[in-house]
């Protein structure tokens, strides 16, 4: 049975009559009911229903990161930020043996125009402390210093994300403390600037590494691998970028992305 929100507008939820009503982000609105419905059983349709479950649940465990990252494209795209995220990032989920299989170095969590920053690798300062040093991305000249700096990690065996207190962008440096549990644990690391109107930059993957101080070792400055990698750079690439590239070298994460 449906009930009414407001008499005057005619505004309800639920059923009525080959109606549904309901709200989206503060507006009543309404739909029709499914003239009909094939509960098709296949294996492949069974496999589609199972992966849509997970995927929806690895997506309601990052909601604190969507509503940021992409509030503003879905609100342009007239979506939820969930149905925006699965529209984007459909071809990073898999299942295997029944378990949800996430391509974490091509999800996105956050989109939009801003510039970002130039990350360096991580260094862990306690086993659920986490310290990453920034810099103003050097091919945007034209950026604000008081745009913030976010991080969002994802631990898959605990299965939840954890996000970062906003950094302004002038500060160079961001620390983030995990959950407690998580020590020990394999972690993924994003990070995504955000302007004061809302919008964000692409989010980068920084990469993964277990959450250990003896599997996490101190990154070291080695003079050679930086000569090599800027007689490799291009001569447009900024050095900084370069620089900063090659200060990753020893470090437990696996990969690391520089604008």
């Amino acid at each position: 049975m449906a009930k009414s929100n407001d008499l005057f507008s005619g505004g309800f939820s639920g059923r009525m009559g080959n109606v549904i009503g309901y709200m989206w982000r503060g507006k009543a609105c309404v739909r029709s009911m499914p003239t009909h419905y094939r509960d098709a059983r296949s294996e492949m349709q069974l496999q589609q229903r199972e992966l849509f479950r997970q995927t929806i649940r690895f997506a309601s465990r990052a909601q604190r990161v969507l509503r940021l990252g992409l509030m503003m494209p879905s609100l342009d795209a007239h979506v939820t930020e969930y149905n925006y995220f699965m529209r984007i990032n459909k071809r990073c989920f898999s299942l295997v043996d029944g378990n949800l299989q996430v391509d974490c170095e091509n999800l996105v969590l956050s989109e939009g125009p801003v510039a970002p920053v130039a990350f360096y690798a991580p260094r862990l300062l306690d086993e659920v402390t986490i310290s990453i040093d920034f810099e103003k991305n050097p091919l945007h000249r034209r950026v604000s210093s008081d745009d913030n700096v976010y991080l969002a990690a994802y631990c898959p065996e605990m299965g939840g994300f954890d996000l970062s207190a906003p950094v302004a962008r002038r500060h160079n440096q961001l620390v983030m403390s995990l959950h407690r549990e998580w020590a020990g644990k394999e972690v993924h690391l994003w990070g995504f600037v955000r302007d004061s109107k809302g919008r964000t930059s692409m989010s980068q993957y920084i990469g993964c590494g277990i959450l250990s101080i003896d599997e996490w070792p101190e990154p070291e400055t080695d003079e050679s691998i930086i000569d090599e990698d800027l007689d490799d750079m291009p001569a447009t690439y900024p050095a900084d970028v370069a620089e900063a590239t090659a200060r990753g070298a020893g470090n437990s994460f696996s990969r690391h992305n520089y604008p």
